[in-house]
């Protein structure tokens, strides 16, 4: 299971009963919404499956917080935009971040109704707080652990670790190689072409998908 697969888990099972208005229960909330979008997104067809590519794409990024995790993935270079360039990134990110969760949903066949997620606790880091979990899909299981911060929108994901594998850094580190060669508008181009790639293969009928190899995608491509 790969870090974007598991971006946002689908099935809320708490090992513990998760306080209300907790950080907990903020993860547990959006992964029923999630899971109830994407089983909206894989039965729909015709106009009504882009609504539901939309609905889904909303109850994704409903946890996280986009703006500090396009802020922490430019790193260094984030001073050093200008807020256009800002903007464009942060909606580029989320495009791209979004449109590969679905895609690999979608690629990997999973069934949402036998996805588990089990919350197993959260513990303060500092004034963030992390919230673990277990997903769990037939045989395969990981650890999916969300870092959360509370603000005027209520708790909000500022990173997402998977089997210890930060998703802020994982983007951090292709955007550090893809700069220097390529520019702000360099990285921005290429997180608008694997959106559109993603779902370019999206839309492709079911047989077509079958027939051609999932392709392992980058966060980042050149």
């Amino acid at each position: 299971m790969r870090v974007l697969a598991l971006l946002i888990s689908l099935s809320s099972l708490p090992a513990f009963a998760a306080a209300p208005g907790s950080a907990s229960a903020a993860v547990q909330a959006s992964n029923e919404r999630v899971r109830a979008a994407l089983d909206r997104y894989f039965k729909a067809t015709g106009p009504a499956k882009q609504r539901a590519r939309a609905e889904a794409r909303d109850a994704v990024g409903a946890l996280l917080d986009f703006q500090a995790i396009a802020q922490a993935t430019m790193g260094r270079h984030w001073p050093q935009l200008k807020a256009e360039q800002r903007v464009r990134y942060t909606d580029a990110l989320r495009g791209a971040m979004e449109a590969n969760y679905l895609s690999k949903m979608q690629q990997g066949q999973v069934d949402v109704s036998k996805v588990r997620n089990e919350i197993l606790g959260e513990s303060k880091q500092g004034d963030k707080t992390l919230v673990k979990t277990r997903v769990t899909s037939g045989k395969d299981s990981a650890e999916v652990d969300y870092l959360l911060e509370r603000g005027k929108k209520g708790w909000r994901a500022v990173d997402v670790i998977t089997e210890g594998v930060s998703l802020v850094d994982t983007y951090k580190d292709q955007v550090n190689r893809l700069i220097p060669k390529k520019g702000v508008a360099g990285v921005i181009d290429a997180l608008d072409r694997a959106r559109k790639r993603l779902e370019e293969q999206q839309d492709k009928p079911a047989t077509a998908q079958e027939s051609t190899p999932a392709q392992e995608s980058t966060p980042v491509q050149k």
